[in-house]
Parts: C-alpha cells; structure tokens; sequence
C-alpha cells in the first residue's frame, strides 16, 4: 500500500518540493464575517500520485470554499544572499502560484505539495463553530498503464472554523500595487482598448479589489516608469484621445470614464493617475498620442511652455469629468514624477508642484519620495517614502502618512520575495496600524516585462526574476492566466496582513487607539517598528486569534 502523509497547516508554511516538511499541523481557525481565511493541506506520497481532495462542509459554506494547488515557479533569484532571514537563497522551484486544480493534485514520490484552501465569509455568515473536513483519495500512478481510477488510500483532515460574531470593517486604508494595463494588452495580444481587452481588464481589477488593493494606477498616457525616455518604450497605451488644432486642445474622455465606471463596478474606490514628469527627477514630458502621433517626451523639458499650457488645458477639463464619476480629493489623487532626489531635482519638483496646486482645484498629489528635503522645503505634504526612511518620516507632520517597499531586505524589513518567510509578508498589516498609516504603495501588480521595459516579452511562470533583473516575487503579484489572473500565495498573505490591520482598527472603534497600542506593545514586548518584531509564525497567528477573541467578547 502507499505511504501517504498529509496535515493541516497554516498560510504562513511554504511547503517546498523536498522530502522533509518540518511545519506544524493546525486544527483551529478563527476570523470575521466578510473575511477571506486560508490554509493549506500539506501531502506527501511514496510514490507519484493523483489526489482528489473532496470537501465534506457544513450546511451554507459550499460556495464559500475552494481549493487550488500550490505550484512551484522556478526562480535564479530567490532573495538576496545577504539577507541573514529568509527561508532559502539558492536557485530553484519555490511554492507560489496557486493554480486551480481540476481533477486531481498530481504529486511526485516522497516530495512534499501543498493544497491552498480559502474560505470567503460573507457578511452575514452565521458564527459559532464549523467542522471543515476534507477527504483526500490517493489514486497511485504507479500502475500504468495498467491503470487503476480506484483509490488506493483515504485520508480525512480537518479543522474547526470559529466565525466570530463580527463583520470586517470598511478598509480605510488606501493600498496600491501599479497596475499595467499594457502589461496586459501585450501579453494577451489583443488590440487596445478592443472589448476583448477591456474584458481582460475587468477580471484583473475583479482581482485586484478582492485582496483590498483599492487605489488603481490609471493611464491617462502610457506610464512613464520602468524606462529609459528616449532609449526605451512601453506600450503606446493611453486612456485620453487628443486633438490639437489651431493651438486648441480637445480631448476625448470616453475611454477613461469607461476605465472608472469598469473599476467601480469590480470594486474600486479610489484612484491615482499616472505620473506628469519623468521617472527619478522629472527632467521631461511623458510620451503622450496626440492626433495618434507622439508627442512631448524626452525632448520636451519639464518647464516647456506647450506643456504646461496642454496640462492647464487638460486639468480644466477632466477635473468634472471625474467629479462626474464621484471622484473627489477624498478617494483621487495625482502623481508628479516617482522617486525625485537632489537639489536638480528639487528644483524642477517645485515649479511642478506650483502648477499642480493651481491647476488641481484641490486634489492632493502623492509621490513616492524618500528624499525628506522635498517635505521640508514645502513642495510635496503627501511623500511616500521608502520603508526604510518611514521612522525619520514619521517625525515630521505630513498630511497623511503613507510608505512603500520594492526590493528591500535590510534590518529584516517586510517584503515579499520568493525566499522570504511569510510571516515578512503578513506581519505589514500590524506594522501599518502602529505607524497609523492612512496609505501604502508597491510598483508591482503585474509588472511582466523586463528591468527598464529593455524587453516586453517575460514569461513570469518561467522567468520570475523580470529578465534576471529583480529578487522573484518583487516584480508581480499575479500571473497572466488563460483567461485571467492567477494568484500567488504572497497575494493571499499580504491580503490576510490588510485584513489584520482592519481588524485592529475595529478594535480601535471598540476601545481606543491607545490601548490597542498597549496591548500590542504587551504582546510583544516592545514597541514594534518596520526594523523589529517578532520573527516566530506561532506568535503572529495566536496574536490574531486573541484579536479575534477580544472582538468576540465586545461585538456579542
């Protein structure tokens, strides 16, 4: 008979392809109504097989549940080697895409696979206590070809779902990961803007709002980030149609008023539009069609008088447009050039910032910047810097409290690399709440093209590393799936931290800010920072279930 092993284990395990899994087995689970709660079935066999995993669930939870196969995504660069906490540095198959699974899991002889199993609550689900269970029938396909469909071994495993008595909040914080909607277009290879497109678009932004990403990237021209101007190209991609005649301008808004009513109906809320200045100090106009020809770009300078009279333009039409679609200063905001540093730069940064508060009727703009002269010198009140800068940040008064992270690894800072632990993923959502950020930024959504765009043509589930540029798991979120996206395990876990953080804010509602921070700071020990935190899977998932506890007994 088979040698079969299989448990329960939590999202926080990355289960390698490897004869040892050393992850501790979980037969409890709590969360809220309206949350999405994972977990994994962890399997091993003796020799290659086909596991159908059949869930036996209690009454109102059959279309709560589904279960994708955890598949391993080779990897030259997994993480940085420098970086004294991560789980594995060296090149190799590394557990991410969850890919659904339509018949059976295959497994290979003595190496361990995983089973991710998420349960989406809704907002009405009844609490108490509810047996999970899953049978799991192990057909050995050792046999063929004398094959045998019956089988060979049963399992069952389960855990008990405590739903508590209280519903996840309204996220109230703003969370963006740059959406590509040209990454899209040139991987499916269809027409721009063509209805298949914008079927495309909708199951991605589907996507996207369901992991309370709630802030989209929108290309008004074709994002001026991940170039070289003048060298390197992205797609000719842009929601605006333009004409110029006789020194007039006029635009056409249909397609961008299509791209809010789509976001909003996926459920979106909230929106940044691309950037107005070149990328790392805004030296030019960003390449935009006009008459379908280009216009602007590397050889316009920033301060180009038919650049700003076309920006004067544009703002003094658009701005009801969006007013139209109820996008306010509230839930829109603006972007001048991403991450400008030095004086040249601050120079240029200061006549943008001048025309944009005149022109912008009051919507804020945002920027990642980590250079804090910008902040004190008063041409930006909104910076999103670096999360290694956030502390120095944190001690100035800014009009929100935003930070972003790319490819960082330094003093165990968050992240989400293929080789890092997740619990560096997870534990951004505690952090976010203790430095009361109202917003955070990562430029990866689906970025699948090369470093600097010096290729469009990047398979993420071969090359995970963007044409050997970046750590994987750095540059994306999703894969580009037949007909639509395909998560990763980092989007799930990542989702779960933003659902910590809300979590904690409806315990604020409850009690107070104050002595939320308290308790943390006595779970810990100390006051938590981006820098220190604990390291151990078991004391992040017993915090959450003492949350969830704590708001059991109010919300009752």
């Amino acid at each position: 008979m088979m040698n079969v092993e299989s448990r329960i284990v939590s999202s926080l395990e990355k289960v390698f392809l490897a004869p040892r899994f050393e992850g501790a087995a979980i037969h409890h689970l709590s969360a809220l109504r309206g949350e999405r709660a994972h977990f994994q079935i962890a399997i091993c066999t003796g020799e290659s097989a086909g596991v159908k995993i059949l869930p036996v669930l209690p009454e109102g939870f059959a279309g709560a549940i589904t279960v994708r196969e955890v598949q391993n995504i080779p990897s030259l660069m997994p993480c940085a080697p420098e970086d004294d906490w991560v789980l594995r540095s060296e090149p190799g198959l590394y557990p991410d895409a969850l890919k659904p699974i339509l018949q059976e899991l295959p497994t290979a002889a003595n190496c361990w696979h995983s089973a991710w199993v998420t349960v989406a609550l809704p907002a009405d689900a009844p609490a108490g206590d509810f047996p999970l269970k899953f049978k799991l029938q192990f057909i050995s396909h050792a046999t063929l070809p004398s094959f045998n469909p019956e089988p060979e071994v049963e399992k069952e495993e389960s855990l008990i779902l405590s739903v508590i008595p209280a519903c996840l909040p309204e996220q109230t914080l703003k969370v963006t990961h740059w959406f590509y909607a040209d990454c899209i277009q040139h991987h499916y290879q269809v027409r721009s803007w063509s209805e298949e497109h914008w079927a495309i678009l909708e199951k991605y932004f589907r996507n996207f709002a369901e992991h309370h990403n709630n802030l989209l990237l929108t290309p008004l021209w074709s994002v001026p980030l991940d170039r070289i101007p003048g060298v390197t190209e992205r797609p000719a991609l842009q929601l605006l149609q333009i004409s110029r005649k006789n020194n007039d301008w006029s635009f056409d808004f249909s397609r961008l008023e299509r791209w809010i009513t789509a976001a909003q109906k996926c459920g979106i809320r909230n929106f940044e539009l691309v950037h107005a200045f070149s990328q790392w100090g805004l030296k030019w106009a960003p390449e935009i069609i006009v008459d379908g020809s280009p216009m602007f770009g590397k050889d316009t300078p920033f301060d180009a008088p038919e650049y700003t009279d076309f920006l004067r333009n544009l703002m003094k039409e658009m701005i009801p447009v969006l007013q139209k679609h109820g996008l306010t200063p509230e839930n829109c905001y603006f972007h001048i050039s991403d991450e400008p540093h030095g004086d040249e730069a601050l120079h240029r940064y200061r006549y943008a910032a001048s025309l944009f508060r005149e022109i912008l009727q009051g919507y804020p703009y945002i920027d990642a910047l980590s250079d804090i002269q910008f902040f004190r010198q008063g041409v930006i009140d909104r910076p999103i810097p670096y999360i290694g800068k956030l502390d120095e940040f944190a001690r100035e008064n800014t009009a929100e409290r935003w930070v972003y992270f790319a490819g960082s690894w330094e003093n165990g800072l968050p992240g989400r690399h293929f080789g890092m632990p997740s619990l560096r993923n997870r534990i951004l959502g505690i952090l976010l709440y203790i430095y009361d950020c109202k917003g955070f930024l990562h430029w990866g959504y689906n970025f699948w093209f090369g470093q600097l765009s010096r290729t469009w043509d990047v398979d993420p589930w071969v090359d995970s590393n963007s044409d050997r540029s970046f750590r994987s798991g750095g540059a994306f979120l999703v894969y580009p799936g037949d007909d639509g996206p395909v998560d990763s395990l980092r989007h799930e876990v990542l989702s779960e931290g933003l659902q910590d953080e809300m979590a904690l804010r409806l315990l604020e509602s409850k009690t107070s800010r104050e002595e939320v921070l308290r308790w943390l700071d006595e779970e810990a020990g100390y006051r938590m920072t981006m820098q220190k935190y604990p390291k151990e899977d078991q004391w992040l998932l017993a915090l959450r279930e003492k949350l969830n506890e704590k708001l059991s007994a109010l919300c009752r």
